[in-house]
């Protein structure tokens, strides 16, 4: 069997360091087969070496796994390995939803039962690399958390030693764990990923696009505020163009802008301090999702190119792109989405080489 491990602080695979760029599909395992195998084969073609998706629980847990193997058994014959994550803080496509008191004691009748189960049923298939224990997680009480992610993931690595386990968590300046200002503040982020039972620091990444109102837009959407929402969409995508001008220009020039005290600015610079720390204690960091707006006139592959260029070479180890829009699922509601014949493959390849 030929799992991906962390060896001296970077992925390996067969022994040999494993750097990739790869997609996220989070609808895979909610489709009908013959949809997601295409998928699958769409990514292959794309050249995508790692795929994650979300395996929620809102199945019974048999389904699940009868889904997920199908998953392995189609990925298998093109080495793409998967990161899985197993719970959502917003609740969607899974039966609840994720606030102090699941982190205290809930997820110990409606969640750590079904991950055991599932974590335990494939811990022989080499396909899986990475367990999300959930997908970008914040709390009021980082404490209670804390707790919830030690026992969680020990109770997972008693029944499976052979996968990696992170936690999904967002990083940079995008982490609330605690107070509103906490995400300027990295001690609860390093003391989660100091557990010895998590084996990689997970980041995520919109800085290249994303803009405060952009923050507020989803936050309200989420919320189910939509007029909130979309006065914020409106007066972010205003104020976007002047800055599309200057990105223009720098990329004439083969380089990316990031002008001091915009979010993109701010966010890399986090970025790095979490690389880091993810080096000081020996476990590889990946972004688990990063994004780049599709907007007219753009060379977005020019983008991709260059931000992954940037990114491997402060450290990263791995880059999950948002989102793969195979099919016509995995839809992306901010224009973050991307199909098969865009101009991104060549990039894709060229990293994955």
């Amino acid at each position: 069997m030929d799992f991906v491990k962390n060896t001296n602080g970077g992925f390996t695979l067969g022994g040999k360091p494993f750097r990739f760029v790869g997609a996220n599909v989070y609808e895979l395992a909610n489709l009908e087969s013959g949809i997601t195998r295409k998928i699958i084969e769409d990514s292959a073609e794309a050249g995508f070496t790692v795929l994650r998706f979300w395996l929620f629980e809102n199945r019974p847990v048999k389904e699940q796994i009868k889904r997920l193997n199908e998953i392995c058994d189609a990925v298998n014959p093109y080495g793409i390995k998967l990161i899985i994550s197993l719970a959502d803080k917003w609740g969607y496509l899974q039966y609840y939803k994720i606030d102090e008191d699941w982190y205290r004691e809930g997820y110990q009748s409606n969640y750590l039962n079904y991950v055991k189960a599932l974590t335990g049923e494939f811990a022989q298939r080499d396909e899986i690399m990475i367990w999300e224990l959930i997908n970008e997680p914040e709390t009021d009480n980082f404490n209670v958390f804390y707790d919830f992610a030690k026992a969680a993931s020990e109770e997972i690595k008693k029944v499976n030693e052979n996968h990696l386990l992170s936690v999904g968590t967002v990083g940079g300046v995008g982490d609330k764990f605690g107070s509103y200002l906490s995400v300027f503040n990295k001690k609860n982020f390093r003391k989660l990923y100091s557990l010895k039972s998590l084996d990689a620091v997970s980041l995520h990444d919109y800085s290249y696009d994303s803009g405060v109102f952009e923050r507020l837009d989803i936050l309200y959407r989420f919320k189910g505020e939509l007029k909130k929402a979309e006065r914020y969409s409106k007066f972010g995508s205003s104020i976007e163009k002047p800055f599309a001008g200057l990105d223009g220009y720098f990329l004439k020039k083969e380089k990316l802008l990031r002008f001091p005290l915009t979010l993109r600015w701010l966010w890399n610079i986090y970025n790095n301090r979490d690389v880091g720390f993810a080096r000081s204690i020996g476990k590889p960091v990946y972004i688990g999702e990063i994004g780049f707006k599709n907007i007219p006139g753009r060379d977005r592959a020019k983008i991709m190119d260059l931000d992954i260029a940037s990114k491997f070479k402060c450290g990263i180890d791995g880059i999950m792109l948002w989102s793969f829009e195979s099919q016509g699922w995995n839809k992306d509601g901010h224009d973050y989405g991307f199909k098969l014949g865009e101009g991104f493959e060549e990039v894709v390849k060229k990293w994955n080489i």
